[in-house]
């Protein structure tokens, strides 16, 4: 059983990255400002992120379940991924996108997410100079209370380094019943990355790799270094924490997606069979609720192996 613990999925891009805006221009180029990027792979000719590509990406994988993360590079995608959520129930685990940029809304704007029927959150990384937002302020802290009230799950990326680390571990003494994810395997190689990873050592914080070939991507595979920090994280809070992720589409630019997933699963020779089944699914399935199937899946034989 493998889980996609962080991918991304979108209709139209409509988002910004600090006080620049994102736009979609065509064959999976965007326009950030003034400034054209390779924002997913060329063969994303409409610069969507559908739920089909996905799935496809993921079958040919041997990826059966996905859990769907926001960003506000991409802008609000809470109504697709409802329609997604009804559409793929078995399939996806989709979090809703708040605004945290603008604290003043956040207890309106969580209800109304509420009311969609959303069962998790999603808090993008906010680390840019004009964003100078407490993850432990007053208004945040009502979010996770109320998040901790429904049983619902938090996925939140971190800034790089120890910079938020405090305050996470504010939030956690507080709400030691909130589920919470720490993406980008708290960014993995750069300094203080170590703080992140510990805060997994509460019993409701859990730690997920999506981006991480992001990270080490001037090595490319297999990963080496990358793997070698598995293997300490590991060390550090059990494999029972860990769980991994593709961070797709995005990450695609650089490689493929069964290479973002390959080096764990054919490398990390330090894991033994149950570590790497409870990193490559089964932690992210009781994390997130997804019942066992009885699908078998199993990578496509490509036609280079002929």
């Amino acid at each position: 059983m493998i889980i996609d613990a962080h991918m991304h999925l979108w209709d139209k891009i409509n988002g910004s990255l600090g006080k620049q805006p994102v736009k979609p221009v065509k064959n999976g180029i965007i326009k950030v400002g003034d400034k054209i990027y390779q924002g997913m792979p060329t063969y994303f000719g409409d610069c969507r992120s559908t739920a089909e590509s996905a799935l496809a990406a993921m079958e040919d994988a041997g990826v059966w379940n996905a859990i769907v993360t926001q960003e506000y590079l991409d802008g609000n995608q809470n109504n697709y991924l409802l329609n997604i959520q009804k559409k793929y129930p078995k399939r996806f685990f989709v979090h809703g996108l708040l605004d945290f940029r603008k604290p003043r809304n956040l207890k309106k704007d969580f209800q109304i997410l509420r009311k969609k029927g959303f069962q998790g959150v999603k808090c993008p990384a906010m680390f840019l100079p004009e964003i100078n937002i407490k993850l432990d302020s007053l208004e945040l802290m009502y979010v996770w209370q109320e998040m901790e009230s429904n049983g619902m799950i938090l996925s939140i990326d971190l800034a790089s380094g120890r910079v938020q680390v405090k305050q996470m571990e504010n939030i956690i003494r507080h709400f030691g019943e909130l589920k919470m994810c720490i993406g980008h395997f708290g960014m993995g190689g750069h300094k203080g990355w170590m703080e992140q990873i510990q805060l997994a050592e509460a019993k409701n914080v859990y730690i997920e790799s999506g981006g991480m070939i992001w990270l080490f991507r001037r090595e490319g595979p297999p990963f080496r270094q990358a793997q070698a920090a598995i293997k300490r994280a590991l060390k550090a809070v059990g494999y029972k924490k860990l769980m991994w992720g593709s961070d797709y589409p995005r990450t695609m630019v650089d490689f493929t997606y069964r290479q973002s997933l390959d080096f764990v699963r054919y490398g990390c020779d330090f894991m033994s069979n149950k570590e790497r089944q409870a990193f490559l699914g089964n932690n992210a399935a009781k994390v997130y609720g997804f019942a066992p199937h009885n699908v078998k899946i199993k990578p496509h034989t490509l036609i280079t192996e002929l």
